[in-house]
């Protein structure tokens, strides 16, 4: 084979690959989703109030946004939702936006969908949202489970890492527990730019737990983190770096059955005006509290069977939290 057919080889492999990890991108309204074909993560945006056309990420994009994922637990095994030696990532694009599917064992695929929808939190702007569909292909019964770090990065210069609809500032390790804790939301700003992730409500799957801690701690083989209530976002490592970790209930699955969970995230003043009402002391938050759960319950009316028997559990208990508080 001769030097040019060679190197015209070269540079037609190259081009490909380049042209494959670039990335795949919807816009809606002022938010826009870019996805990666090549490792199977993900972006959301905001449009910038700043410049012309210019997009600022809503938690950490360097690398494809790298240090963000999702995992499954098979039967007490986790993988990491990532291309993997001889199982590539399958991009496809939908109707309604696109999705990835993973298929990394015999035991089980993965199909991780991304759309937008319009929230009652979200203001003008549609929110992401991620359906995670989890299949049993084992030929036998078994139990799996998904969980989700975000990498976030608005709070850490505010000295507000997080704050809920709830709390009105979360600056050190913090878990949310589904059944006990009644948040609704999590939002990490910074000036006027927001990420914030719905817990509860627009069809979400409630995580059954929720970890605000340092991105290291975070990020780790076993399934749950270490946990230290109150310790500072800060390692030996990394100083001031906060993160998001989201843990869904485990599942048995038959063979062949799926395991679907939904979330939602994205940017709204919305979550802004709420956090403001709430340092001020006033009661805009409770009321829309009460009205989401509200919305919930007439939903769930029409259609008993859009609610899971978790959500009902974490449904009753915050309405029996909102009639004690009530009552005070």
């Amino acid at each position: 084979m001769s030097r040019s057919l060679i190197t015209m080889l070269f540079l037609a492999l190259v081009s490909g690959s380049l042209m494959f990890a670039e990335p795949f991108e919807i816009t809606r309204g002022d938010i826009k989703l870019a996805l990666y074909p090549e490792t199977g993560s993900f972006t959301v945006y905001k449009l910038s109030d700043v410049g012309k056309n210019r997009y600022e990420a809503l938690y950490d994009d360097r690398d494809a946004s790298a240090t963000s994922w999702f995992s499954v637990l098979s039967n007490g095994r986790v993988f990491k939702l990532a291309k993997k030696t001889g199982k590539p990532v399958v991009f496809t694009e939908t109707a309604t936006g696109a999705k990835f599917t993973y298929t990394l064992t015999d035991d089980f695929q993965v199909e991780q969908e991304f759309s937008f929808a319009q929230v009652s939190q979200g203001g003008s702007d549609p929110f992401v949202v991620i359906d995670t569909r989890i299949e049993n292909t084992s030929g036998k019964n078994g139990v799996f489970a998904l969980k989700g770090l975000f990498d976030t990065t608005l709070g850490e210069s505010e000295g507000i890492h997080f704050y809920t609809d709830l709390r009105n500032r979360i600056s050190a390790e913090t878990r949310l527990r589904s059944g006990i804790d009644s948040d609704a939301w999590i939002v990490s700003r910074k000036d006027t730019l927001t990420l914030a992730i719905l817990l509860t409500g627009s069809g979400v799957s409630a995580p059954e737990s929720v970890y605000l801690a340092n991105w290291d701690r975070l990020n780790t083989l076993t399934w749950n983190p270490d946990f230290v209530e109150g310790r500072s976002f800060n390692t030996i490592y990394s100083i001031n770096d906060s993160a998001i970790l989201m843990i869904w209930p485990e599942k048995e699955l038959r063979a062949n059955e799926k395991l679907s969970i939904r979330m939602v995230l994205g940017s709204s003043s919305t979550q802004v005006r709420g956090h403001a009402d709430s340092a001020t002391g006033g009661k805009s938050n409770r009321e829309a509290a009460i009205k989401d759960l509200l919305d919930r319950i007439a939903t769930i009316e029409k259609d008993p069977d859009s609610v899971s028997p978790e959500e009902l559990d974490r449904l009753n208990a915050q309405l029996d939290m909102m009639l004690k508080q009530g009552g005070e």
